[in-house]
């Protein structure tokens, strides 16, 4: 399934949240580029240790409100970065500089065999490890901090122990907390998907998170459920904080959407987050 997301007559964002076939589904044509938003960026090609070239965007922050903080963008199973156009692009104008990337066979990025049926490749974590590392030798006076979404999360948290010294925070929704839970819930869907890796390994590292992380959960959502997240908050402690919210996988950054305006309700949660920590 994929949630469309327009105010008046202006189309805001595309995002395949749960596709029908439960699957990778990477897309290498861009819908928009920051250019359709009149943002300043930077395009950046960044190469990965096993040289792998991978397509990124770094939008600008807004100089009147500059937070100096840079979040990188690990985004979900479906899509490019794209489909994040309009999601960056608010939280640019909010302060934040915006790190957006290509997956190694998503995008613009180097060509990857992809099995649709794998829940991930740890190859994506290689990809987000070559990103923190130029986005923190670009900036060596800001803090840097990871937005995942999704199968994002589990690319962030699978990377962590080689990007920890590199980043401040993390920023997740749809957290995934535990591999061996999303492989039988997919099973009870009539979906079989395979793990690149045993689950042991993905729960020793998440269990070792020792930044603060901040968790977007869904009330409806039955694959990364607000349940995994609390599970997840009595291991890591006071570090870890949950924001529930109404509606299903995905939604947050649209949440409250007539009170706040696309991504503000969103923003002020991170806003708020950061300030404590």
């Amino acid at each position: 399934m994929r949630t469309c997301v327009f105010i008046g007559l202006t189309f805001i964002s595309c995002v395949g949240l749960y596709n029908s076939a439960y699957a990778i589904k990477p897309d290498r044509n861009y819908i928009l580029t920051p250019d359709s938003v009149n943002w300043s960026y930077e395009q950046l090609t960044i190469t990965t240790e096993d040289n792998f070239k991978l397509n990124s965007w770094l939008y600008s922050p807004n100089s009147e409100n500059d937070k100096n903080t840079v979040l990188i963008l690990a985004y979900p199973d479906a899509g490019n970065m794209s489909y994040f156009v309009y999601f960056a692009w608010m939280l640019a104008k909010s302060g934040y500089a915006v790190a957006t990337f290509d997956y190694r066979g998503f995008g613009k990025s180097d060509d990857f065999d992809i099995n649709p049926d794998n829940l991930y490749y740890t190859e994506f974590s290689t990809d987000l490890e070559a990103v923190v590392t130029a986005i923190s030798n670009k900036f060596t006076h800001q803090k840097i901090g990871i937005w995942a979404l999704s199968m994002g999360t589990t690319v962030t948290s699978r990377a962590y122990p080689k990007i920890k010294n590199d980043i401040s925070f993390i920023i997740g929704e749809g957290y995934v907390t535990d591999t061996s839970y999303i492989i039988n819930r997919y099973k009870e869907k009539g979906k079989n998907l395979t793990l690149p890796e045993s689950a042991e390994v993905y729960s020793k590292i998440i269990q070792n998170i020792e930044i603060p992380i901040q968790i977007f959960a869904a009330s409806d959502d039955d694959i990364t459920t607000t349940e995994d997240a609390i599970e997840l908050k009595e291991l890591l402690g006071s570090n870890c904080q949950i924001i529930e919210y109404e509606g299903q996988h995905l939604q947050g950054f649209q949440n409250q959407i007539d009170e706040k305006g696309f991504g503000g309700w969103y923003i002020e949660q991170i806003d708020s987050f950061l300030a404590k920590n």
